[in-house]
């Protein structure tokens, strides 16, 4: 039913005036929908603007060959750049996009069960173009301010009408856009017969007739009509000549998707060019009277419309109701004058035919009922009372609101159940914005990617009309696009962050960070993420604290759980595998990216050094420290210098240090020492012996270099290991209560108190003994009186090292030190390694 049907201008909801509901609920609830009625159709404002140059715009190119390839990216564009001014635009341009991206495929593939999902989608943007836009249009209050003159044509009341009863405008509206879109299929599938015009009545049964009672044709022209009117066939219970039959059926069929793409001048004309100009004029009776305007008061009167239109519509009753008549010709007549039974057969199954066919007939049912209640404000009405009393006993339509419409086809829907796509576009309708943010929570549960990449948009468009009743929900749908987003992801880069970034920057602040974290810690290839982090940056989002979430959630990820206070560093390890430690190392990368992220990357650097030292994992710890000062050259600076993060830096470095180069002296020490030249034989000649001497003086002076070069490595180690014990004020003791962070919470700050104590029980105790190694790893008598020297160090109150002891290490230590003193005792000295008193 186009616009031309009432000669209709604009909209807006009003009161009704015969108190007629649609059940709307509370303005906060509603989107306050109504009808959009312009001259021209929405298909036709839409396709002013094409897709090619939004894609242009945007830099978006959809994939050829896949309906919705590359939606994501287009629907970005597009929405990051709306404003809540110009909403009607960003309609326009998602309906373009998926119209665009249904294009893509071939046409008899456009609207099969796997792309279906496309078209609604596109259908239902432009569904909410029109109800928003009518929102935005003024419309009479009142239809008496309208009614001034005594008499009015019956288009001129009908007119006055939709102006004014916002119910029965969002029902032509809701026709309007169920024919655009049924057209726009209709275009864009080509699957319509094709009526072949030839201006010829039933050629073939001419044909027939024209040649005689022939040998060939006598058994033919005895069941065959004699006379070529409409009525014949009836009259003389003949029939037509087969294909003439056959193409009346495509005729009518096609006529009939011609009405219902909205195309009803096409459809009349189809019937002309077929030769069957009488079918053209019996669906134009339904047309109201109208007076056309004329240039001065004596120019003869000019009528449009049918003013026997009441009259019309009883005969058109009995056609529709006549079942030897073709089932698409009962329907479009049926439809036309407000007849619902004969057209159920041909929508039955189909939701948007249903819904079309029930809309149709209230709006005819309504305006019937008005006109009748206007009688004698309608000029010119022929229709007697014995015609409207036939036309009230015969034709009688229930009048339903749009949620009785609804259910009614409920019913009539054979157990198939609505797509989301349809719920969505009903709730849209009955104004219930509410009921689809609740149904959204049970979509994301079991809705498909593609949908919920349609609620995140249809939620953020309803943001920008003002009208999202269920925050909290529209939050939760947002949520889960950025993380489907995310989880789609190829591991490793991204090369859009700006997407992402910028639904992540839609949601509450505390949710964004999380979000984003995830986003960054599946980016491991560095040369993204100076992007991701710029893209965060400009969609407001806080990248500092999404950094350091991610990079925690990589230390977390290394293993669950570090054990318990009695974990021994000689324990075997379970460790991850290579890609995933150096993915873990290079996440302090973030930080560098940021500014001012010093104590922070120290703070988190640490804790990644304390996880690897849980693990036994020394060498990635060592690594991580490494690849901190690469990013930070500049790390130990005067802004934190007295920080316990820094204090903290400077222990694990000592310490890791000290172990480093204790591996170095050991494996120096077991492996390095040249082997010894085998003795000779008794019967040796003299060149061998001379041989011997020779190889013996070079295995003599490598022993020596070898003793030198331990020695001097055995002193460093002892020197760094010391370092570990000796260190100011205690190692991994902070020298004030607290650290200088303050981005971590005080749950953070006091697990990390709990291992900075885990790693002084642990790595106390083992430097103790690695160091009582270095200095009983030969029979000097300095370094085993040093080595039960080194009980007084752990003693001592001054440090207090004695109390990281457990039982079993603590009795480890004295019976190394017990080793020592035996040594001294057996050289001739005191069990403290002194000389005895003669």
């Amino acid at each position: 039913m186009n616009n031309d049907s009432f000669q209709l201008h604009s909209t807006q909801f009003t009161p009704l005036k015969n108190k007629r509901s649609r059940l709307l609920l509370p303005r906060e609830d509603t989107l306050n929908l109504s009808s959009i009625l312009n001259d021209t159709s929405i298909s036709r404002q839409l396709n002013d603007t094409s897709l090619r140059q939004i894609l242009d715009e945007s830099a978006t190119v959809v994939n050829v060959g896949n309906a919705g390839v590359g939606l994501s990216e287009a629907f970005f564009n597009i929405i990051q750049s709306s404003r809540h001014s110009d909403v009607l635009h960003t309609l326009q341009r998602l309906a373009q996009v998926c119209y665009e991206s249904l294009e893509l495929v071939e046409p008899w593939n456009r609207y099969n069960a796997q792309n279906y999902w496309l078209a609604e989608e596109a259908n239902t943007w432009k569904l909410l173009y029109c109800l928003y836009a009518d929102t935005l249009a003024e419309h009479p209050e009142s239809l008496d301010s309208l009614i001034t003159d005594v008499t009015l044509s019956q288009q001129t009341l009908v007119d006055a009408l939709f102006k004014t009863d916002s119910e029965l405008r969002l029902m032509l509206l809701l026709v309007n856009w169920l024919e655009t879109t049924a057209a726009y299929q209709e275009e864009a599938t080509k699957t319509s017969a094709t009526v072949v015009g030839n201006d010829i009545h039933w050629g073939n049964t001419l044909h027939e007739l024209l040649i005689g009672n022939s040998l060939f044709n006598k058994e033919k022209n005895t069941a065959m009509v004699t006379c070529l009117d409409p009525d014949a066939p009836r009259r003389q219970k003949k029939t037509i000549h087969s294909d003439d039959q056959k193409d009346d059926n495509d005729l009518c069929k096609r006529v009939f998707t011609e009405v219902r793409c909205g195309n009803f001048e096409k459809a009349v004309s189809l019937c002309i060019n077929a030769g069957q100009a009488w079918r053209g004029a019996a669906l134009q009776g339904w047309r109201l009277l109208h007076y056309l305007p004329r240039e001065n008061s004596n120019s003869p009167v000019e009528i449009a419309g049918n003013p026997s239109r009441d009259l019309w519509k009883w005969c058109a009753l009995g056609i529709a109701n006549n079942v030897t008549e073709n089932m698409h010709y009962r329907a479009t007549i049926a439809i036309l004058c407000g007849s619902l039974a004969s057209a159920i057969p041909i929508c039955q199954g189909n939701w948007e035919d249903l819904l079309w066919a029930h809309l149709r007939v209230q709006i005819v049912a309504r305006v019937d009922k008005f006109l009748h209640e206007h009688h004698a404000t309608a000029e010119a009405n022929t229709t007697t009372t014995e015609v409207m009393d036939l036309l009230q006993k015969e034709l009688h339509v229930d009048e339903m609101s749009l949620q009785q419409t609804f259910s009614a086809i409920k019913a009539l829907m054979n157990g198939k159940r609505e797509s989301n796509y349809q719920i969505c576009q009903r709730y849209l309708m009955l104004g219930n914005v509410r009921a689809i943010m609740q149904d959204s929570l049970n979509w994301l549960e079991n809705g498909d990617e593609r949908f919920v990449r349609f609620l995140a948009h249809l939620v953020l468009v309803l943001r920008l009309m003002g009208k999202d009743p269920r925050h909290d929900i529209g939050d939760n749908v947002l949520e889960k696009y950025v993380t489907q987003l995310v989880n789609t992801l190829i591991t490793g880069s991204e090369e859009s962050p700006e997407l992402i970034a910028y639904y992540t920057s839609t949601l509450p602040s505390s949710r964004q960070i999380h979000l984003y974290a995830e986003f960054m810690d599946k980016i491991y290839k560095s040369n993204f993420r100076e992007g991701v982090v710029k893209a965060g940056i400009n969609a407001g989002l806080d990248v500092a604290a999404s950094a350091r979430l991610a990079i925690l959630k990589s230390i977390a990820g290394i293993q669950e759980g570090y054990g318990d206070i009695e974990m021994s560093l000689n324990q075997t390890a379970v460790e991850k595998d290579k890609p995933l430690i150096d993915n873990v190392i290079s996440s302090l990368e973030w930080l560098s990216l940021i500014e001012n992220q010093q104590v922070e990357a120290l703070w988190l650097c640490n804790a990644m050094v304390r996880k690897f030292i849980f693990l036994g994992n020394t060498d990635a710890a060592s690594a991580c420290i490494v690849n901190l000062k690469k990013m930070f050259p500049n790390i130990v600076n005067d802004k934190i210098t007295h920080s316990s993060e820094l204090r903290e830096y400077l222990c694990l470095k000592t310490y890791l240090e000290g172990l480093e180069y204790f591996a170095t002296w050991y494996r120096q020490y077991i492996s390095g020492m040249p082997k010894g030249v085998e003795p000779l034989s008794a019967d040796a000649s003299f060149s061998d012996k001379v041989h011997h001497e020779q190889r013996t003086a070079v295995i003599k002076q490598q022993k020596a270099q070898w003793k030198n070069t331990v020695y001097h490595q055995s002193r460093h180690a002892k020197k760094l290991l010391y370092d570990v014990l000796l260190f100011p004020g205690g190692w991994l003791q902070d020298e004030n209560d607290g650290t200088s962070s303050q981005n971590f919470t005080e749950e953070e700050k006091l697990e990390r108190e709990k291992q900075l104590e885990t790693l002084r029980k642990l790595c106390i105790p083992e430097v103790t003994i690695l160091i009582l190694k270095i200095l009983q790893s030969d029979d000097d008598i300095d370094n085993h009186k040093e080595a039960v020297k080194l009980s007084d160090l752990i003693a001592g109150e001054n440090r207090c090292l004695y109390k990281v002891f457990t039982k079993s290490k603590l009795l480890e230590l004295l019976d190394r030190i017990k080793e020592s003193s035996l040594v001294l005792v057996e050289k001739g000295r005191d069990m403290f390694g002194y000389e005895l008193d003669e």
